[in-house]
């Protein structure tokens, strides 16, 4: 006898292989839609940075939307006493953090003439000096007398690109400028100690604060 065939002379059989097929191709997709899409790591800050100057973690608010590597670029053998100028800087895909450090017999300029010259001043305790916002940085004159020189200082110039103004990102580099008075506020202190300034435990905890000078600079 032949085998039981359906109402229409087609085997049961080829209808539940087909509908096990298409179960079988919707899981797939299902589970095909749903597994995590690989993504570039965002980019790891190693613990220390700059010669082991600084701490890797205070760069993270500067570097929160990179992903991949930092670059570091080390110029003059930073941060061994500023004679020569020493440089670092740091850099992601889209952000870049810098340091210029130079040593001063005195000051170049006042409190009350950088107030006069500038549109923002900072100052931090007996440090103090001005913001160059279209190039985003703080410049900070900071006292460190030795006994053989007891009016020098050392000038420290920090910049990020977060913290750039354009007419397009007023606000933007508004915000990076306040992160960047953080990490000036950092830079000073590290320095005085990493230097062997007197007074470097007159430097402040928090950040430089930021004022409205007179001028255009």
């Amino acid at each position: 006898m032949g085998a039981v065939r359906g109402k229409f002379g087609r085997r049961p059989g080829k209808y539940v292989v087909l509908a096990i097929a298409v179960v079988v191709l919707i899981a797939a997709s299902v589970v095909w839609w749903q597994w995590p899409v690989d993504e570039e790591e965002k980019l790891a800050l190693p613990s220390r940075v700059c010669r082991g100057t600084f701490s890797g973690s205070v760069f993270k608010p500067f570097f929160e939307e990179d992903e991949g590597k930092l670059r570091t670029k080390v110029d003059r053998e930073f941060p061994e006493y500023p004679a020569e100028f020493p440089v670092c800087e740091l850099s992601g895909d889209t952000s870049r953090v810098s340091f210029r450090i130079e040593e001063l017999l005195a000051a170049r300029e006042s409190r009350k003439e950088m107030k006069a010259s500038h549109r923002q001043v900072a100052e931090l305790g007996p440090a103090y000096g001005a913001t160059w916002q279209y190039g985003g940085t703080i410049g900070l004159y900071m006292p460190c007398p030795s006994s053989e020189n007891s009016r020098a200082h050392i000038y420290m110039n920090v910049g990020s690109s977060a913290a750039k103004m354009r007419e397009t990102n007023v606000k933007a580099a508004n915000k990076g400028m306040r992160k960047l008075a953080h990490l000036t506020s950092y830079t000073a202190r590290t320095l005085a100690h990493k230097y062997q300034c007197k007074g470097a435990d007159e430097l402040p905890d928090g950040p430089v604060q930021l004022r409205a000078g007179d001028g255009k600079l």
